[in-house]
């Protein structure tokens, strides 16, 4: 027959109860015995203090012939079982004992106090002899007294447990018959919590001052906030994933329209060959490109924080970056700028990953360089093999991004802090690090020598291709 929550309650706690307090027993017994230990290690201390400068007082005003009397009144006072003076060669200079017997033991300073087996505990300590330059103070403590007071802990603490374990199993028994079937109630609702917040209905019986209506209350509180705070959750990641829709929805339609409009009307100003208020033109272009960029980096937030899954593929970061080199390479010379790229066709591991998706990384690192490199400046693109992983690197020659701007640049929320510092980025950094760290990778930022900024990730080799090299 299988015994209900109740007794399971009460015998679960009249045993918990019995080894909780056994265990505290056992804990009192070891502090006590610990605290006693350390108490008598403090008394060996200060007792060596006190030699030292007993020897030290006297060996500064050449009494070294009269130390003797001097520690023999010690060792009486004290009660200390021996004391020894040797010179930096070990030489035995003054050396007194509460019993003839120890006059010929060999001190062994270093043992930890319970580890002596012979009733003495031997500590030293370097000490000034005046001329004779620095010596070694042993003195060596009697443990009967401690081992006598362990005996009395261990005594009183088997009486207290024995004492202790009855009472508190008892108590333990009667509170877990009394509490189970209150917390019977509980079980159902927790596990209706558990699976679904929003269903959460408040439990009665939280209207008495015990600890268990308490708990009642508290439960009551929680599941309430649980369910609030579920519901908020869900309507908020609704309204995020409605407005990012609707955003690309009705951005990406009229920005095809300006796009268009733009050629046309750069076509319609063209006379002989010759663009009328090209500035104007190429200002509306840039500021187009710029845009739609931003949408789609909405876009693609959007759809990374709505799903997890990822296109898993082989992908060659080095194709990827030859491929945006060559993409961006009509832009680099129309801004009179020079694009290098070291990125070796063979040699370089794939990676498991999105390819669509790492190549936007790409881009926006590209991007933003460009943006950033003046008129004759270098941008670089890298790729190499570094451990177990691929280094993809793109640097400029622009101004660099000062440390103070550097904590915060991957952070979509705090791109408006950023701005002030190194001008527009963008949502694409917030973009790339969500990408790498997708991928189980890792991005960064640093400095480009001889100046300007060098942004970096690294992805690690896929599986297949690190078993085969």
């Amino acid at each position: 027959m299988r015994l209900g929550l109740s007794y399971r309650l009460a015998l679960v706690f009249a045993v918990s109860g019995g080894l909780v307090v056994g265990g505290l027993v056992l804990l009192g017994v070891r502090s006590s015995r610990e605290e006693a230990t350390h108490q008598t290690e403090r008394l060996g201390k200060v007792t060596l203090t006190a030699v030292q400068s007993l020897v030290r007082s006297e060996a500064r005003q050449g009494r070294l012939a009269e130390l003797g009397k001097a520690l023999e009144d010690l060792v009486v006072q004290a009660r200390i079982a021996t004391i020894v003076v040797r010179d930096r060669k070990g030489k035995r200079l003054v050396g007194r004992s509460d019993d003839p017997k120890l006059t010929a033991r060999e001190a062994r300073p270093g043992r930890a106090l319970r580890d002596v087996d012979d009733g003495i505990y031997d500590i030293e300590g370097d000490v000034e002899l005046g001329q004779r330059g620095r010596g070694v103070v042993q003195v060596g403590l009697r443990t009967d007294a401690l081992e006598k007071r362990l005996d009395e802990i261990g005594a009183r603490g088997v009486q207290a447990g024995v004492m202790s374990f009855l009472a508190i199993t008892l108590i333990a028994w009667l509170i877990g018959l009394f509490a189970g079937e209150r917390l019977e109630r509980l079980v159902g609702r927790i596990e209706a919590i558990a699976a679904d917040p929003q269903k959460f209905r408040r439990l009665g019986g939280d209207d008495g001052g015990d600890e268990l209506s308490r708990l009642v209350a508290a439960f009551n509180r929680m599941g309430l906030s649980l369910r609030a705070e579920t519901r908020r959750r869900l309507a908020l990641e609704t309204e995020k994933r409605e407005l990012a829709a609707m955003l690309v929805h009705d951005l990406k339609t009229p920005m095809t329209v300006i796009r268009s409009g733009i050629t046309l009307l750069a076509d319609m100003a063209t006379k002989s060959g010759k663009r009328e208020h090209n500035r104007t033109f190429e200002l509306l272009e840039m500021s187009t490109a710029r845009l739609q960029r931003m949408v789609e980096d909405v876009l693609q937030l959007a759809k990374m924080e709505e799903s997890s899954a990822l296109q898993q593929e082989m992908t060659d970061l080095s194709a990827l970056a030859h491929a945006c080199a060559k993409d961006f390479g009509l832009i680099v010379k129309d801004r009179k700028q020079f694009l290098d790229i070291a990125a070796p066709e063979h040699g370089i591991p794939p990676v498991m990953g999105d390819s669509v998706l790492l190549r936007r990384v790409l881009d926006n690192l590209v991007h933003n360089a460009v943006e950033h490199t003046p008129s004759g400046g270098r941008i670089a693109i890298g790729v190499r093999r570094e451990n177990g992983s691929v280094l993809v690197e793109v640097s400029d020659s622009g101004p660099g991004i000062p440390p103070e701007a550097r904590e915060h640049i991957f952070l979509k929320f705090f791109q408006k802090d950023v701005k002030r510092h190194v001008g527009n980025v963008g949502l694409g950094l917030a973009l790339c690090d969500k990408v790498i760290a997708r991928h189980g990778g890792t991005i960064g930022i640093g400095d480009a020598a001889p100046k300007g900024a060098r942004f970096y990730f690294t992805l690690p080799v896929a599986t297949l291709a690190t078993e085969e090299a």
